[in-house]
């Protein structure tokens, strides 16, 4: 395998988007190299209180998937990758993965964000930046677009 190719990953939420249950939707979507090898878009479990906790939830199934992708092109390849990076348009999601003086208001919430905080501080295998909103490819996977959007959203998959 060229080892110029790396694994990364973009992650979005939206928050209580569905009307009746208002439960968030998580959407990601993961690349090697320039082409996209999986997409996810699930409305979640559990009802978020707060855009942060979607974000959470999110982010913390995108890791979740991503590892075991890398694993899994690992073995099959038989070579390491380059450390992946998870991107995410959420700055104060971020920051909080990175503070460990955070501490969850609820318990759920809580075992994810010291499980992303696990994959971050090791920083073997996942990396978590920012992404602007307008760069943010799961953008399409959360939430319905305007007609100029989703034309955005299916170039930027590479679709068109």
């Amino acid at each position: 395998m060229n080892e110029g190719f790396k694994l990364s990953g973009y992650v979005d939420s939206d928050f209580a988007g569905e009307a009746s249950s208002l439960k968030s939707t998580t959407g990601y979507v993961l690349l090697l190299g320039s082409g996209i090898v999986q997409w996810h878009s699930k409305r979640q479990s559990i009802t978020a209180s707060s855009t942060a906790d979607a974000e959470f939830i999110a982010s913390a199934s995108a890791i979740q998937e991503l590892v075991w992708f890398r694993q899994l092109v690992q073995e099959i390849t038989r070579s390491s990758l380059q450390v992946s990076t998870l991107f995410n348009d959420n700055q104060a999601s971020l920051s909080t993965f990175k503070d460990t003086t955070y501490k969850p208001h609820s318990k759920h919430i809580g075992v994810r964000v010291h499980q992303i905080r696990e994959f971050i501080e090791d920083g073997k295998d996942v990396v978590m930046n920012y992404c602007r909103t307008d760069k943010m490819i799961a953008d399409g996977l959360t939430k319905p677009l305007v007609v100029s959007k989703h034309l955005e959203f299916v170039r930027m998959c590479g679709l068109f």
